[in-house]
């Protein structure tokens, strides 16, 4: 019996040998389903990368449209189908279009006090979308006074397009990423570039005054006014980023308007007034003079609140025209 317990020890030995060199030949199964889990695990990295990827992808596609929104040159479409359009029924309901338009900046929004009237591009673009919305042409549109034109400037337009005193912006608004955020921009219709003007000696427009500024590499250490609201700081700042060589560092005044920017640069108070060089155009006289510099082009777009996008659809219609 012991002699029998111990063959069939031996045969059972033998067949584990047996299984143990077949395995070995044909590739473990456990080592194959390692492999397997690891494919299994691998796989299943790969699905939660790709479902955390497509949730960054869309992340990013989203990052990338609100970079292209506040791209100058491709603003993001504002255009709605599904958009409210309850403000065209208030604007046919009330009977004309309130635009909010700069006053003070020749060919493009400019108020003339003594005849009482308004010219420039933006205010086309106010008497053109009010013609559509009315369905009538723009001599009809004017004829009729469709439209009612409330000033602004680059300090208060915001915030009297937010409180609701006008139903859209044609102001010199330079469409950015942020801007897009708060409102519904239209697409660019007009680009500029920002500027520089300083005083001149007054006898001789070609002279400069004692700021000794020829350009934006004198600017070291010199007071720059600018609007406040508006980009011009930080497009300036990027602007002598981008050039290895210049070393400047101004120091920057905001102020509210364009008039007391220009009062500032007669008075003294800064050397420099930046803005854009359409509104130096209106500003500049035998005693100031506008550089040459020219840097960051922009780009220029109309602006509703977000909930009133149905009338950037209008506008858009009118841009493309």
């Amino acid at each position: 019996m012991s002699l029998y317990k111990k063959g069939l020890s031996f045969i059972i030995s033998m067949i584990c040998i047996l299984c143990l060199t077949l395995c070995t030949l044909t590739g473990c199964s456990t080592g194959s389903g390692n492999q397997g889990s690891g494919q299994n695990s691998s796989g299943q990295n790969s699905a939660d990368q790709n479902g955390s990827g497509q949730v960054s992808s869309g992340q990013e596609a989203s990052n990338q449209n609100q970079s292209a929104s506040g791209d100058s040159s491709l603003p993001a479409d504002s255009s709605n189908t599904e958009a409210d359009s309850a403000i065209i029924d208030q604007i046919k309901s009330r009977g004309f279009l309130v635009a909010g338009c700069k006053m003070d900046v020749p060919d493009l929004g400019l108020y003339d006090s003594e005849t009482d009237t308004w010219s420039g591009l933006e205010v086309e673009l106010a008497w053109k979308t009010a013609a559509r919305v009315f369905d009538v042409s723009p001599d009809e549109a004017k004829e009729k006074n469709l439209v009612q034109f409330v000033g602004v400037t680059v300090a208060d337009r915001e915030e009297k397009l937010e409180q609701g005193e006008v139903d859209c912006l044609f102001a010199t608004y330079t469409i950015t990423k942020e801007r897009a955020e708060r409102f519904a921009l239209s697409a660019s219709y007009y680009t500029d570039y920002i500027g520089l003007m300083v005083r001149t000696s007054g006898e001789n427009p070609n002279s400069l005054g004692s700021s000794e500024i020829r350009s934006t590499a004198d600017l070291d250490g010199k007071y720059i006014g600018v609007p406040r609201n508006a980009t011009t700081r930080d497009d300036f700042m990027r602007y002598i980023s981008t050039m290895n060589t210049l070393q400047v560092h101004p120091i920057f005044c905001e102020y509210d308007s364009y008039e007391h920017l220009f009062k500032a640069l007669k008075d003294g108070n800064i050397d420099v007034m930046s803005v854009d060089v359409s509104i130096l155009n209106g500003y500049v006289d035998s005693k100031t003079k506008i550089l040459g510099d020219r840097f960051a082009g922009q780009h220029y777009g109309a602006a509703v609140k977000k909930e009133n996008a149905a009338l950037i659809s209008v506008i858009n219609e009118v841009i493309a025209e």
